[in-house]
């Protein structure tokens, strides 16, 4: 059992320790900048209609929902990722360990770069010129991703439709790790059965 504490070292190396630390919101408008600037370039430059490419865009937005919850389940939810010494504990379970801290709920800049480059040859490779219109949508969502889970963790549930999501994640970090994997949509934990129940998970 990891205790839920604020902050807890991931390094000894001070160096490694200060650059394994971001401020998400830098990252968010980053992303989301270079998302939507990455649109307009193509549009200008690749010859599509407007429709076309505002489909492919929501297409690229809908897939990284997806790939949101695959990752999250599949890969930092892989081994024992309470375990300090093992590498889902770096990635992600200190984020359980410390749901609160600030400075780790995003990954650092340089590695988002390098990730979203990989995503980026891939769909390259796979859709040609479409990729310059997905990639975009995609990122858009990995801004929208980080968006509200920066939310989630830092500000009082909203008093409106969206306080759903804070309830979902909350399930997800104090109740059942093994459910509500979603955080920006819980769409794919009613497709793969990782709903938590309503009953079970109410909040007192």
């Amino acid at each position: 059992m990891i205790p839920k504490n604020k902050t807890i070292p991931l390094f000894h190396n001070p160096l490694l320790e200060k650059y394994s630390r971001t401020n998400a919101l830098i990252v968010i408008a980053i992303l989301a900048f270079t998302a939507l600037v990455l649109f307009t370039v193509s549009s200008i430059k690749v010859p599509l209609n407007i429709m076309n490419e505002l489909i492919i865009f929501i297409l690229g937005f809908l897939f990284f929902t997806l790939a949101e919850y695959l990752i999250h389940r599949f890969v930092f939810h892989s081994g024992e990722y309470t375990n300090t010494e093992k590498w889902q504990f770096k990635i992600h379970g200190i984020h359980h360990a410390t749901p609160q801290d600030k400075e780790r709920l995003a990954l650092p800049l340089p590695l988002a770069v390098v990730l979203s480059g990989f995503f980026f040859f891939i769909y390259w490779i796979v859709m040609g010129q479409y990729s310059f219109f997905f990639f975009p949508g995609f990122l858009f969502g990995y801004a929208s991703y980080l968006l509200v889970h920066y939310l989630i963790h830092t500000r009082r549930p909203p008093r409106n439709v969206f306080r759903y999501l804070w309830k979902h994640h909350h399930v997800h970090h104090h109740k059942n790790d093994n459910q509500a994997f979603g955080v920006t949509t819980p769409i794919w934990d009613i497709v793969f059965r990782t709903m938590p129940s309503p009953r079970r998970n109410k909040q007192p």
